[in-house]
């Protein structure tokens, strides 16, 4: 029960972050959201700004995870791309939210995100990879990035429909078989 109560709390603040913004969103609203009481958010989060902690470590916690699921697993091209498209469309509507808002810069998590995407990078192109290899797992993970105006564009939310046209102009760009 504890973790659902926790999970229905993180959802309704995203929601809620989304829609009204961080600093016009209150502990009362996020508990009216979720049926409880002021007390029941503060018990689980102590305060606004864990929620918005937990929050914003998401995407960065999905990336450091599909890079070992990646390396462990031996994913393909096409299964690290579709999961990075789909990671980023879920976590990352918080994170595009909070970073143009000038009032939540102190917020965001400093973590050393070029590393992570030349990770990525890496992975798409192969082992032994090519000049060819490494521009087309670039020209990939841009594609795959596309991600993020996306979400600007529509309010932090992506479609089924979008995503597919993202992962399809990815996988295009990788020069790689569109199944996943």
């Amino acid at each position: 029960m504890t973790v659902d109560r926790r999970a229905e709390i993180l959802a309704a603040a995203r929601l809620l972050f989304l829609r009204k913004g961080y600093a016009a969103t209150s502990i009362a609203d996020i508990a009216a959201a979720v049926g409880a009481s002021k007390a029941t958010v503060f018990y689980h989060f102590g305060t606004k700004e864990t929620i918005a902690a937990e929050l914003l470590e998401a995407p960065f916690t999905a990336v450091t995870q599909l890079i070992e699921r990646a390396r462990t697993r031996q994913l393909s091209p096409a299964e690290i791309l579709s999961d990075y498209i789909d990671g980023a469309a879920e976590t990352g509507a918080v994170f595009v939210a909070f970073a143009i808002d000038p009032s939540t810069a102190g917020l965001i998590p400093q973590h050393d995100v070029d590393a992570a995407c030349r990770r990525i990078i890496e992975l798409l192109a192969g082992p032994d990879p090519t000049p060819a290899d490494r521009i087309r797992a670039r020209a990939a993970f841009a594609a795959a990035q596309t991600v993020v105006p996306a979400l600007q564009e529509h309010q932090g939310l992506l479609d089924d429909g979008a995503r597919e046209e993202i992962r399809a102009a990815a996988l295009r760009a990788l020069n790689a078989d569109p199944s996943p």
